[in-house]
């Protein structure tokens, strides 16, 4: 067909409510997305851990959390794909669960409006994981439009030069009740655009 569509990810959004930390099943879960993602020819899931899943400050979990990533990670890399942490947890907390699974098949999910609700410094935490522990970015909002809540758009813009990442920056969330999802999108991803000066 004339039209095509590239897919930027797949995410693992059933952890939040069953958790990787401590659920059985989700060991082979995640082992049957490895498989399934290069045959729909996306490279990167994300692993959701909030709500019940959720691993930040606990050291037990995120403990748990390594040693399953160790045995699933040599079989991500051979496919050539990524499973990426989207948590609660700061850039220190992210990096030691890096660096101990330490493949290039584990990286980080970093969501801008998470971060900031969490009170982290977001330019910094960017810049402290760097480029190659990035898999993709969540540009959100909670409630608002993009530039026009809480989050610092052009700090953001600064640390992802700065560390000079290249993918993907995904709309997520920044609705407003007054107009539609594809209004809202619209607007942020024209917001995006003109931001980080997108042809």
């Amino acid at each position: 067909g004339k039209h095509s569509q590239e897919m930027a990810s797949l995410a693992m959004g059933v952890l939040n409510q069953v958790p990787y930390a401590s659920d059985p099943r989700t060991e082979q879960w995640v082992s049957d997305v490895v498989d399934v993602m290069p045959k729909v020819g996306v490279t990167c899931c994300l692993l959701a851990f909030f709500g019940n899943g959720d691993i930040q400050g606990d050291r037990g979990k995120q403990d748990e959390v390594i040693r399953r990533l160790k045995k699933v990670a040599p079989r991500a890399a051979a496919a050539g794909v990524v499973l990426g942490i989207e948590s609660w947890m700061n850039a220190d907390e992210h990096l030691r669960i890096l660096d101990a699974v330490d493949s290039p098949a584990v990286k980080v999910y970093y969501d801008v409006a998470n971060m900031t609700t969490r009170g982290y410094d977001v330019g910094r935490e960017i810049r402290q994981l760097g480029k190659d522990r990035i898999c993709q970015m969540h540009m959100k909002e909670n409630g608002q439009l993009l530039g026009r809540g809480k989050v610092d758009f052009p700090r953001v813009k600064e640390a992802v030069e700065d560390i000079g990442y290249r993918g993907w920056l995904i709309l997520e969330g920044a609705t407003v009740p007054d107009k539609s999802l594809i209004e809202c999108y619209k607007i942020n991803r024209d917001f995006l655009r003109e931001l980080f000066e997108i042809s």
